[in-house]
C-alpha cells in the first residue's frame, strides 16, 4: 500500500501526534522500548499499563521533557527534539503532579498562558472568563494559586491547557483529585475538544472512564507496547462481558 493511503486507496488523515520506535532507559533500566503509536485528529487514545510501565515517561518524552536515546516524536510534522518551539506551541499538556506558580492568582496563571500563545487581549479575556466558569473558579480566580485545594489547581491546569484550543491534548492522571461534577464537565469539554478535531492522549488508571470515552485504548507494560485495542475490540470486548479491566489485569503481571 502506498504511504499515507488507507485500505480503500483514499488519503489517510495525517496523525497529530505520531511516536516512532521511542527507547529511553535510566542507567541499566529500560524504562520504554520501542513504543510507537500515532493519533489522529477526533481521536482519544487512553494510555494504561502497571505503575512503572513507562506511560509518565512516554508522556514526558512527547512533551520534550527528556530526551529519548531512540526514535522520533512528531507533533503535526514539527519534530519535538529540532522544532521544541514550533511543537510545544501545539500542546495542550496537565501533568500528573501540578506545579503552578505559587504567587500568581488564578487569573494570571491563564493569563499568562495566553499571552505565552499568542491570544489577543480581548480574545484572551472571554476564553478566560469561560473556562473559569466551566471549571467553578470565577469566585476563586483572584486568589494566590498557593491557596487552592488539590482539586482547584487541577481544574485550573485543565484550564491552562485548553487556553486557544491547542491540536494536542496531553493529560496524564487529570481525573485524580476531582469531584465528581468536575470530572463530569472535564470530560464534556474533551468530547467538544475531539469535535473541534483535536487529538487527545489520557494516561488514567480509571479504566472504566477510558472504556467509554477513548477510540483506542494502548496498554504499555514494562516499557513495551503489549496490545492496542481500538473501538470495535473495545465494544467486542464489552459484548463478550469482557471489562477493560479484566482484560488488564490478564495481559500484565
Amino acid at each position: 500500500m502506498a504511504a499515507g493511503l488507507s485500505a480503500g486507496g483514499e488519503a489517510a488523515t495525517p496523525p497529530i501526534l505520531a511516536v516512532r520506535g521511542v527507547k529511553k532507559a535510566f542507567r541499566k533500566k529500560v524504562a520504554v522500548s520501542d513504543v510507537s503509536f500515532e493519533v489522529r485528529p477526533g481521536e482519544l487514545l487512553g494510555l494504561i499499563g502497571p505503575n512503572g510501565a513507562g506511560k509518565s515517561t512516554t508522556v514526558k518524552i512527547v512533551t520534550s521533557q527528556l530526551l529519548a536515546d531512540e526514535g522520533e516524536v512528531l507533533v503535526s510534522g514539527h519534530d519535538i527534539v529540532k522544532e521544541p518551539l514550533a511543537a510545544k506551541r501545539l500542546i495542550g499538556y496537565v501533568p500528573q503532579d501540578i506545579a503552578l506558580y505559587p504567587f500568581l492568582t488564578g487569573r494570571e496563571v491563564l493569563e499568562f498562558v495566553a499571552e505565552v500563545r499568542g491570544i489577543a487581549p480581548a480574545e484572551a479575556a472571554a476564553t478566560i472568563d469561560a473556562l473559569l466558569a466551566r471549571m467553578k473558579l470565577t469566585d476563586d480566580q483572584h486568589r494566590m494559586t498557593r491557596e487552592y485545594s488539590e482539586g482547584m489547581a487541577r481544574k485550573l491546569a485543565i484550564a491552562s491547557a485548553l487556553i486557544g484550543h491547542p491540536p494536542l491534548l496531553l493529560l496524564d492522571e487529570s481525573l485524580n483529585g476531582l469531584d465528581p461534577r468536575a470530572a463530569s464537565e472535564v470530560k464534556a469539554i474533551l468530547r467538544e475538544e475531539l469535535a473541534r478535531g483535536a487529538a487527545v492522549v489520557l494516561v488514567s488508571h480509571v479504566l472504566d472512564v477510558l472504556e467509554r470515552l477513548c477510540t483506542s485504548v494502548l496498554l504499555i507494560g514494562e516499557g513495551r507496547v503489549i496490545d492496542k485495542l481500538d473501538r470495535e475490540r473495545l465494544d467486542a470486548l464489552a459484548a463478550g462481558g469482557t471489562t477493560l479491566e479484566d482484560f488488564f489485569i490478564a495481559n500484565t503481571r
